[in-house]
């Protein structure tokens, strides 16, 4: 397609047109009289000297094609190229910037001083704030009280204090350190009273700093380059958890990003899909449309709520909830916790947690669900989600979930026994074993677990491998889960698989499969994968006969909503239906059967 150009191709719009190009996975192609250039490479486009008014043909497909003949027609809006970044927390804010810079503390009289006040800081936090969130930062206490050891005898070196404590801090992946270390030497200008609607901007985010904003903070925007990206610019951050519980909308960009915003500029931040997306200084009709977003998001969130009451016991299932921490939400109207993913909840430790720490976590939780059954898997680390008190053994680098833990026994049988106290507490905790194997794995995990302590141990199968071996397994389980995002990944061949991919019928397949041998056995079924949350895929494993779903908190409302309307025939017709389901270059297609 040929579209006059509006305006020359100088280095602005030249930029905006990367950027967005660079931001799908089709080629297009950009051609000016006999020069062709890639849209990707802005020295290339620069290099077309496309004045204004002339033609410029844009050559390519899908996508990629229709946004850059969109931003071409429009005069090279920015509204249409946002900055793009992670998502930390949901929602969406709209405010002027307040920068953050941070500046260089005076040195303190003695180390001793200054470690000394860095802990009545904290203190003073772990006192006034909400437990939940004071929990967050006890672990500091304990940084600062080894850090200060390791700071005074860097001083013996003759570094300063600054020196010395940025030496120190360096380099690890918990930002409860980088908050040690900006007690220390940093100071920060206080935040803004008395004025409107404002989005923080700041270059290295620190959980205190999340924890201070009061007023009419609307969302955060921080860098994720640097060494904000070694100490945690991420979902798992400590910051990250503090922005969700208090539902500010938290972006992590590229440093840049951050450096090019200027106080007072306007600002949205929408993280409600991925990429997260920020605008600078937008236009009028851009901000109109954030703020009827953000209303349209809030009333969808009521709705929800609302629909978390409702009723599905006439399909026999029940839903339950899966949680990553002990600060989430437990919708009214659950039938228990169906998975408490333990490697998340203590992802941000450095050090393995104690016996006495774990059990009391999850009787907290138990006290919550009011008797009604905690299913804590049992740590499963590996590939994706390491954890330095769980090394993968360089003898067996692919080790994951319970290969792992065996390879572990003092931290297997730590968990055990914690669970087992929570258990003695409260009678609806059970653990749950991740990548089981075969029966063997359950056998072992039943060996290390404490004699005569009556503790419910259920399997997650989560492999074709297991299934092949599912009747043998679900004889030494006590009840079973079914973990659908690795089983759908791996019987399709892909490294990780969206939800609605669980519904070909070769996965399917797999969950009947499950389900028939679990029930012969008279063990109940549970599916904790993103397909339960899915509102086809919940209708469907209900037609397949599964006892349960487990769903992250938001997705509750959502499912008793597409379960509510439906009856138990019409989910087995939908699941038949779903058998004859394949994918195919990854789109779901009709076919002929599993």
């Amino acid at each position: 397609m040929k579209v006059v150009l509006p305006e020359a191709l100088h280095a602005r719009p030249a930029n905006l047109l990367v950027r967005l190009a660079s931001s799908f996975d089709e080629d297009v192609t950009l051609r000016v009289r006999e020069k062709t250039a890639s849209a990707r490479r802005i020295l290339d486009v620069l290099g077309l000297s496309a004045a204004k008014g002339e033609e410029i043909e844009i050559l390519g497909e899908g996508r990629a094609w229709n946004a850059i003949v969109e931003l071409v027609r429009r005069g090279f809006d920015a509204d249409l190229v946002p900055e793009t970044g992670a998502i930390a927390a949901a929602g969406i804010g709209i405010g002027r910037a307040h920068v953050i810079e941070r500046g260089q503390a005076d040195e303190p009289e003695s180390v001793e001083a200054a470690f000394a006040r860095a802990r009545r800081e904290v203190e003073t936090l772990v006192a006034t704030l909400p437990r939940h969130e004071a929990l967050l930062f006890e672990p500091e206490l304990a940084i600062l009280a080894e850090l200060e050891a390791r700071v005074q005898e860097r001083m013996g070196e003759a570094a300063s204090f600054a020196e010395a404590v940025e030496i120190e801090t360096r380099g690890n992946a918990t930002d409860l350190l980088l908050d040690a270390r900006a007690r220390l030497t940093a100071r920060h200008a206080p935040l803004p009273r008395d004025i409107g609607p404002f989005v923080v901007v700041v270059e290295e985010l620190t959980p205190s700093l999340v924890a201070s904003l009061t007023g009419p903070v609307q969302g955060i925007v921080a860098s994720a380059g640097g060494s904000a990206e070694i100490h945690g610019a991420s979902a798992t951050s400590h910051a990250a958890i503090l922005a969700r519980s208090r539902e500010i909308p938290l972006a992590f960009v590229p440093e840049h990003v951050v450096l090019g915003i200027a106080p007072g500029d306007m600002v949205v931040v929408d993280t409600t899909e991925a990429p997260a997306r920020v605008w600078v200084a937008p236009s009028a009709a851009l901000v109109n449309d954030a703020e009827a977003r953000r209303e349209a998001r809030r009333e969808a969130e009521r709705d929800d709520e609302r629909a978390e009451g409702t009723s599905v016991a006439h399909l026999q299932v029940q839903v339950k909830v899966n949680l990553s921490s002990v600060e989430e939400r437990i919708p009214t109207g659950t039938d228990g916790v169906g998975l408490v993913r333990s490697e998340l909840v203590f992802a941000r430790r450095g050090a393995r947690p104690g016996m006495d720490e774990q059990t009391g976590l999850y009787a907290r939780i138990a006290r919550r669900t009011h008797g009604r059954p905690v299913n804590v898997r049992l740590f499963d680390a590996g590939f994706d989600k390491p954890l330095p008190w769980l090394p993968v053994p360089p003898d067996d680098p692919d080790a994951r979930g319970v290969a792992l833990l065996l390879r572990h026994p003092d931290v297997l049988a730590a968990q055990l026994a914690a669970i087992t106290m929570a258990h003695a507490a409260d009678a609806g905790v059970r653990a749950l074993v991740p990548l089981v194997r075969s029966e063997a794995d359950m056998e072992a995990v039943h060996a290390a677990a404490p004699r005569g302590s009556g503790l419910a141990l259920g399997a997650m199968i989560e492999s074709p491998a297991a299934v092949e071996r599912v009747e043998a397994i679900v004889r030494v389980a006590d009840f079973v889960c079914v973990g659908t995002n690795d089983l759908t990944a791996l019987t399709l061949g892909v490294p990780r698989a969206q939800p609605e991919q669980g519904l070909d019928a070769r996965v399917l397949a797999h969950v009947a499969t499950i389900v028939a041998a679990a029930h012969a056995a008279e063990r109940e079924v549970t599916v904790c994968g993103e397909l339960a949350a899915h509102p086809e895929g919940a209708r469907v494993l209900v037609g397949l006969g599964v006892d349960a779903l487990s769903v992250m908190p938001s997705r509750v409302g959502p499912v008793k909503r597409a379960l509510g309307a439906a009856t138990l025939d019409a989910c087995v017709a939908e699941a038949e239906r779903a058998l004859g389901r394949v994918v195919e270059d990854g789109r779901l297609e009709r076919g002929g059967g599993p």
